[in-house]
């Protein structure tokens, strides 16, 4: 049977919900819903109790407590750079998702988002919250892709995510060679910096890009090895399940786990095993080979649709976007810079026609004000409020300075709004600060 339209239109609007509200990730500013609220409730900086946090969100959040979001954003073996700067229980390289009560831990939000989330915050777009009672953002506006930064993963009707990290150093000097207009040479394998490993290769299949990730080991004998390094996805637990079953097999004899805050598994093979098979057997051997397929579907960036995209098509596509806001920055700049400029002028208009002097002889604020409106003063309430002093010679040379810097202020920003080239240079130059910050450890 055919379903009614009454029953597609249901489908169509729930499949929408899902990916918009909690599966699928956003191009934009790689968040979905509940992260994107939490990091808004946190913009002004302030550490939170991760409970505290997550019920102060309810009203943006009409589902579960978001602390499952907080969590995410702030585990430091989770992402590449977190979000939130967490305090307190956020896992540890053996367990990365052995998070703490959401009593007991507490996060802000970290040195990046400030710096890369939250730029521009001023005019991100913004809409009503579900009962219309609040407002949202509709996303934030980062300098980079962070979709393609910290890993996530989602499952919506008819639509599944599974999205690798990347260097923030690769992610940068892609969106850089692109304004540059410059030959990109970058591989753009995915790497997870808590563990400091990359992709060791790349296969092209029929559902899109599988990557390779190799875990590391170190030869102490004949007969033993001592794993230090595990592979991107793989958990301490499961490499225990894999030996114990080795044990089981015959393959390994014995092995003594140390590992604390780094993986310290000592192994000893059966004699004669290891003499026989090479680095890559024996890799694969003990489970530290994995193989994870990329389904790189984000949403789009009218948060319409799901963008099944290419990793270098998504950086150049996202920085093209990025940088059409810069007209927005600029454009604000110059109105709020316009606001200040004429009440500048307005004070040199009062001055040149005594003011001070002039208000002895109205009666009352009104006639006050007309006669400011005679003088030709635009700000006429503003001028009014003004202390007397305001009209003295030492606050005239003072005016006239403020009047001078002011144009030439706007003259720059007349000039990035006139050449779009030279909009595409501040561009290149805050990437640039933020990799500097990156490499000074400003973000860790």
């Amino acid at each position: 049977m055919k379903s009614s339209k009454y029953i597609e239109e249901e489908r169509r609007i729930y499949s929408l919900y899902v990916m918009q509200n909690r599966a699928i990730s956003s191009v934009t500013d790689g968040l979905k819903a509940a992260g994107r609220r939490v990091l808004w409730t946190a913009r002004n900086g302030e550490k939170y109790k991760t409970a505290t946090l997550a019920g102060a969100t309810m009203p943006l959040h009409p589902h579960a407590s978001p602390e499952g979001s907080i969590n995410t954003l702030a585990a430091p073996y989770g992402n590449n750079i977190p979000l939130f700067k967490g305090y307190g229980a956020f896992g540890t390289m053996l367990d990365p998702t052995a998070y703490g009560a959401a009593r007991y831990t507490s996060v802000a939000v970290s040195k990046f988002t400030e710096d890369v989330m939250f730029k521009d915050i001023e005019i991100i777009p913004m809409m009503p919250n579900y009962d219309d009672t609040l407002e949202e953002p509709v996303h934030f506006l980062p300098l980079v892709p962070v979709v393609l930064l910290n890993p996530s993963e989602g499952i919506a009707v008819g639509f599944a995510s599974s999205i690798l990290p990347r260097s923030l150093e690769d992610i940068i000097s892609v969106q850089v060679a692109h304004l540059s207009k410059k030959k990109i040479n970058n591989d753009l394998l995915p790497v997870f910096t808590p563990l400091n490993n990359a992709a060791v290769s790349a296969e092209k299949t029929d559902k899109g890009w599988a990557y390779f990730f190799n875990g590391k080991y170190e030869e102490i004998n004949a007969t033993t090895i001592r794993i230090t390094d595990l592979p991107y996805g793989l958990l301490h637990e499961k490499v225990v399940a894999k030996l114990d079953d080795l044990i089981d097999k015959g393959t390994v004899v014995d092995y003594t786990d140390r590992s604390k805050d780094k993986v310290n598994i000592e192994v000893k093979f059966k004699k004669g095993i290891l003499s026989g098979q090479t680095e890559k057997d024996t890799l694969k051997q003990l489970g530290l080979s994995i193989k994870h397929n990329e389904n790189l579907n984000v949403l789009d960036f009218t948060g319409q649709g799901v963008w099944s995209a290419e990793p270098f098509d998504l950086i150049t596509k996202f920085t093209d976007w990025r940088l059409a806001w810069y007209v927005k920055r600029y454009e604000r700049l110059r109105d709020l810079l316009k606001i200040d400029l004429q009440r500048y002028y307005d004070i040199r208009t009062a001055i040149k026609n005594n003011v001070g002097g002039a208000a002895r002889k109205v009666q009352n604020r009104s006639e006050l004000k007309d006669l400011l409106e005679a003088f030709g003063i635009v700000y006429i309430d503003y001028i009014a409020d003004l202390p007397v002093y305001r009209f003295t010679e030492e606050e005239r040379l003072k005016n006239e300075e403020r009047i001078k810097e002011a144009e030439a202020q706007l003259a720059e920003y007349e000039d990035l709004l006139s050449h779009p080239e030279k909009r595409v240079m501040v561009y290149i130059k805050e990437l640039n600060e933020i990799l500097t910050k990156h490499k000074k450890g400003q973000y860790v």
